[in-house]
């Protein structure tokens, strides 16, 4: 088979190929080898790895046995580096695997790479490493062409392991999602980004941004990708206290799946200005469809959405605060080469090696945490975390006892899941990106990234607060004002540990959209 229609696959078309010996795990990696030369100029990795698993070559029959893959640059990674994308971290290598890491290899998995990030997960756009930028697959070559030397944002934090898998590098990636980075990514460079369930997949070894709302994700090229992989990697892990203790069961995707007799709950504050009207279209088009398809559409209300950007802002920049504490240049972190002093030495130190962004945040967060105002921000804001999922939890109709409810759906009937956009625009240029989220504005009293950019965060965050499974599937093409095609995503949301539902709903929204095919084809 030839390595420009291999490298399009999806991970169960290879696996596919692999069993019925039409291909080899060296062939699959030396394609990637191959797509890795020749699209470095994305960006997409901070380290490449350069010796390779010996499984490849076992005779044991694994799961993921040859499989190409990369993992976001947040995970520990055993005698490789793991950076954070910042200065502060630039020679940390760690003495053990993160345990999805560790899975993945126990499985077969071969890693091609770490992938680029924003500094410690803090960013929206991909675009704030210490490495530089990531760029976007879609279009990168027309804009070469043109004489541009612009190019499309991969979106953030996890905008690095987006465009691996976009660009053929790998054929899955693991990035982490604290506010919606794994699912906005995915929206931007036309790729399948899942969001599972707080405590479904082991934190062990991903270095923490919120630890109340960090959970690692998965991108695919299709659905059935993404809960193949889901199903290796989530369970309890005995080093992570937070993980779900009952067993959760396996999601399955049939080649064609059916919604008839679901519930999809269409949440009405998700309808705001500034969505671009092809995003819009495409949301139309997948409600038409679902009911169509035999599902039940209503509409639903989450009206404590507005305070979704504050509450998620108060809750992260204080944990970032305490959890960067310990890059003190004495036990972690790379130290200054000057300072006389512990207290001076301490400073320079985090001077150099944080970016602004995340001084603003390690501020912001000292700020928050002040005893004087510990009731008018960090009680508040754990309040309204609670109405927030309380939201969530009517409108699915299920009881919660973490907020002491159980309400019925503002509809008449209880949903299965709720359909909004992932984005309110789809994947700007990096010179519109930077004027949008004011990456330019490096003031030390600018406050403006805490406010976050609600074209890109606005239908995603509130997912994390609520602790539940949501997942991006891109559904179709806008032509910009430039005249260039960019993916659009949409966004599927199901209650605590109903990720088979998710996966089922997904595939449809799939097959109806059949994007997949047109990659492959394209």
């Amino acid at each position: 088979m030839a390595s420009n229609e291999l490298f399009r696959k999806t991970l169960i078309q290879v696996r596919e190929l692999l069993k019925h010996n039409k291909i080899s795990p060296e062939d699959l990696l030396t394609v990637c080898q191959h797509r890795m030369r020749e699209t470095s100029a994305l960006n997409y990795f901070t380290n490449a790895v350069e010796k390779h698993d010996p499984l490849i070559n076992s005779k044991i029959d694994l799961p993921l046995k040859g499989i190409p893959f990369s993992v976001k640059d947040n995970f520990y990674t055993e005698d490789m580096p793991t950076t954070c994308a910042s200065l502060m971290l630039e020679n940390h290598i760690p003495e053990f695997n993160a345990t999805v890491v560790e899975k993945l290899h126990a499985y077969g998995g071969s890693m091609m790479g770490k992938d680029n990030m924003d500094e410690f997960a803090m960013g929206s756009g991909g675009c704030e490493s210490q490495f530089g930028p990531v760029r976007n697959p879609w279009n990168y070559s027309e804009l070469e062409v043109e004489g541009n030397d612009d190019f499309y944002v991969a979106g953030g934090s996890s905008g690095g392991s987006a465009a691996a898998v976009a660009a053929g590098a790998t054929f899955f990636s693991i990035g982490s999602d604290t506010g919606g980075s794994v699912r906005v990514p995915a929206a931007f460079c036309g790729v399948v980004g899942l969001k599972p369930t707080y405590g479904a997949l082991s934190r062990h070894g991903l270095v923490p941004l919120c630890n109340s709302l960090d959970v690692p994700g998965i991108f695919t090229r299709s659905v059935a990708d993404s809960a193949f992989v889901f199903n290796i990697l989530k369970g309890r892990d005995v080093n992570d206290p937070t993980t779900i203790k009952q067993q959760i069961p396996n999601s399955r995707v049939k080649p064609e799946e059916d919604v008839k007799g679901m519930v999809i709950g269409i949440p009405k504050e998700h309808y705001i200005d500034g969505t671009h009207p092809d995003i819009r279209a495409a949301w139309d088009k997948a409600i038409q469809q679902f009911s169509d398809g035999g599902a039940t559409v209503i509409e639903v209300s989450l009206p404590n959405q507005e305070y979704v950007q504050p509450c998620y802002r108060i809750l992260c920049c204080s944990d970032v605060a305490i959890n960067l504490a310990k890059f003190d240049e004495f036990e972690y972190g790379r130290r200054a080469r000057h300072g006389e002093f512990k207290e001076e030495l301490n400073y320079l130190s985090r001077d150099y090696g944080f970016s602004e962004k995340v001084k603003r945040r390690i501020a912001a967060g000292n700020f928050f945490l002040l005893e004087e105002n510990k009731e008018k921000f960090i009680n508040k804001a754990l309040s309204l975390r609670r109405m927030i999922r309380g939201d969530y939890a009517k409108a699915f109709g299920t009881k919660d006892s973490s907020v002491s409810l159980f309400a019925s759906t503002s509809g008449p009937l209880p949903c299965d899941l709720l359909l909004t956009p992932t984005t309110s625009v789809t994947s700007p240029l990096h010179s519109s990106f930077t004027a949008m989220a004011d990456l330019d504005g490096a003031e030390e009293q600018d406050p403006h990234d805490l406010a976050g950019v609600p074209e890109v965060d606005y239908h995603v965050t509130g997912i994390n607060i609520a602790g539940i499974p949501a997942i991006s599937v891109p559904v179709g093409l806008s032509t910009n004002q430039h005249g260039h095609e960019m993916p659009i995503g949409l966004h599927l949301v199901a209650w605590e540990q109903q990720e088979n539902k998710l996966f089922r709903a997904a595939k449809f929204l799939e097959q109806e959209s059949n994007f997949q095919q047109w990659v492959e084809n394209n």
